[in-house]
């Protein structure tokens, strides 16, 4: 008869700790996915800080957002890629540009970085009826398309992280809520200056004075001074002439430019006692995008009580 000397107690004893363990372990294995806890945040790459505001809104501590262009010193138009964007781009989930060429470098760096899972988020073509006809890039200063690139980061994110699709929902509507805030602003505002005449050194501002219906003057100089090229003559002498005569009743300049040509439309704005007030062509870091617009159309109010002071 065959058998087998007794187990010591000592050992069946440590046999039976180290089996709850692997029970406690498979345990914890099994239910991982269902909390979500210790998911890795969702990337998201920005071309601007402007759509990186909007992706932080949305996703909050769900997501890792990082925004290529934030530094308000920096002229877009003119951005060069380095290799530790190419990185940032080559590892994102979610991508947000701008499109209608304003930011082609990023395209670039897309086409040099194929990702099989990777979504990009062009928020000019998300309503193509939102372009202006003359194609104007600076887009993201209609809060209607803000609102449009919101709703796809938030459709994604849930699809992506369902665990979280609750607090998806509830960052978009907070979000859609700050942005009825700025259109109770516009509606005010036009109100308060209904049809006004504006001047602009650039069209960084022309979907914001759509909203306000105001008129925007000299389109062929400053789309001129957008694209580098220089304005003839005649174009700069009837841009002149609007703010010597008194044509128009503000003047909008972007603030990230300090060319001769726009510093000189500046003088003779001051000169003629036209209102004049800066913008920027993205949010600056630590903004929220509402948060932006609003900072621009209170400016636009202050300068517009103040008069040409």
């Amino acid at each position: 008869m065959n058998w087998l000397p007794p187990i010591p107690a000592r050992t069946l004893r440590a046999i039976h700790r180290r089996l709850r363990g692997y029970v406690g372990l498979a345990l914890v294995v099994a239910l991982w996915p269902l909390t979500g806890v210790h998911a890795a945040p969702i990337t998201v790459v920005a071309a601007e800080s402007t759509y990186g505001a909007i992706a932080q809104a949305i996703g909050g501590p769900y997501v890792q957002v990082s925004s290529i262009i934030q530094n308000p010193n920096v002229d877009p138009h003119q951005f060069e890629a380095t290799p530790q964007t190419a990185r940032h781009v080559a590892h994102a989930a979610i991508v947000v540009m701008n499109g209608l060429g304003y930011d082609d470098w990023m395209r670039k760096l897309l086409a040099a970085n194929p990702a099989p899972g990777r979504v990009v988020i062009v928020a000019s073509a998300l309503d193509p009826a939102l372009v202006m006809p003359d194609q104007n890039p600076h887009v993201f200063y209609d809060p209607h398309l803000g609102a449009l690139v919101a709703q796809r980061l938030a459709a994604l994110l849930q699809q992506a992280d369902p665990t979280h699709a609750a607090d998806f929902k509830r960052n978009l509507q907070a979000f859609e809520q700050r942005l009825q805030q700025v259109d109770g602003v516009v509606r005010r505002l036009a109100a308060l200056h209904p049809g006004l005449a504006v001047l602009a050194t650039e069209p960084v501002y022309g979907y914001m004075l759509r909203q306000l219906g105001w008129r925007s003057l000299g389109e062929t100089f400053q789309f001129n001074v957008m694209n580098g090229t220089e304005p003839a003559p005649r174009v700069v002498a009837r841009y002149e002439d609007e703010l010597r005569l008194h044509r128009v009743a503000l003047l909008v300049y972007n603030s990230q430019v300090s060319d001769p040509l726009t510093v000189r439309m500046r003088d003779i704005a001051r000169q003629s006692g036209i209102p004049r007030v800066g913008v920027s062509e993205f949010a600056p870091p630590g903004m929220d995008y509402p948060g932006w617009l609003l900072s621009s159309l209170h400016a636009v109010r202050q300068t517009l009580a103040e008069g040409g002071r």
